[in-house]
């Protein structure tokens, strides 16, 4: 198997040399912002990350902060509104002439409001779902709401950045990070994102100077598994109650993975698409479509 192609960047974020693609200088050269930003999270309206980016893109395009009113981790890219066909949303003042709304709802929600709803005859340039403090790497994007509302962003044609992992213990970090995002946002590699395609970025929960730079990196496979028990607790006649667990497995990452580059303190950033199509496999199946089972003949009517 072809190993993607790697780069590595120097950051503002790092003092590591690596081959320099571009610090600050994109800006100053061209024009190429997005002028409309849609920022959210799964960790709340309020959450440090959130705003942190807010202040960062503020000065340079128009930003809307539209998020969860509470905090709704791990919560994918499931849509409430979709159930209940409709959303309650109110405005939320953050401050520093930001446009923020609470969405009583999901990542998602916030993200088919923001699109399909306020920003519906305009839509936004790009769509920005972090910070948050987990990182999302190896099979973690599954169930992330933060990467969860990158997807539904993608899946109505907008490009989309998912941004995890800083620490609260290194603010300085989260600082740089956002201005580092701003210059992200304008580079060739988020312009050229074609629709249903969406960035994850991971980030080591370090202090800014230990970065190390940046990095494309593959999915490393999944380093968990899911258990569930049952509870010896009864709950009422006919019921049960099972605990679930996360359970660590040990295995080796791929070089080149999300995981690999997370371990030696490198931001990783992981290409994705809404579309789940195998195309590989699609060819193979095609070419043996002869073997299908064939539908039975209708019945002759009575």
């Amino acid at each position: 198997m072809n190993r993607p192609v790697v780069v590595l960047t120097s950051l503002l974020i790092g003092s590591a040399p690596a081959v320099s693609i571009g610090t600050g200088q994109l800006f100053a050269q061209t024009d190429q912002r997005p002028r409309t930003v849609v920022l959210t999270n799964d960790d709340g309206i309020e959450a440090e990350g959130l705003l942190a980016l807010a202040r960062a893109f503020a000065p340079v395009a128009r930003v809307y902060v539209i998020a969860p009113l509470e905090s709704r981790s791990a919560s994918t890219n499931y849509t409430s509104a979709v159930a209940a066909r409709a959303l309650e949303v109110q405005r939320v003042e953050l401050g520093d002439g930001i446009i923020a709304y609470g969405v009583d709802g999901y990542p998602a929600d916030a993200v088919t409001w923001a699109i399909r709803g306020l920003l519906a005859d305009e839509p936004p340039d790009l769509v920005i779902s972090g910070v948050n403090t987990g990182p999302n790497l190896t099979g973690d994007w599954a169930l992330s709401g933060t990467v969860g509302a990158a997807r539904a962003a993608a899946f109505f044609g907008v490009p989309a950045i998912a941004v995890s992992g800083w620490s609260p213990d290194h603010p300085e970090t989260l600082e740089a990070l956002a201005s580092w995002l701003v210059e992200l946002a304008g580079s060739d590699l988020v312009r050229s994102l074609e629709p249903g395609r969406y960035l994850t970025v991971s980030v080591p929960r370090v202090a800014a100077p230990e970065i190390e730079g940046v990095a494309i990196a593959s999915r490393s496979p999944r380093n968990w598994r899911i258990d569930m028990e049952r509870s010896p607790d009864g709950v009422g006649p006919g019921r049960e109650r099972w605990s679930l667990r996360f359970t660590p497995l040990e295995l080796s990452e791929p070089v080149g993975s999300d995981l690999y580059y997370y371990k030696r303190n490198v931001i990783a950033i992981v290409p994705m698409e809404v579309d789940e199509i195998d195309w590989a496999l699609f060819e193979e199946l095609l070419g043996a479509s002869s073997q299908l089972p064939a539908w039975p003949a209708a019945r002759p009517s009575r």
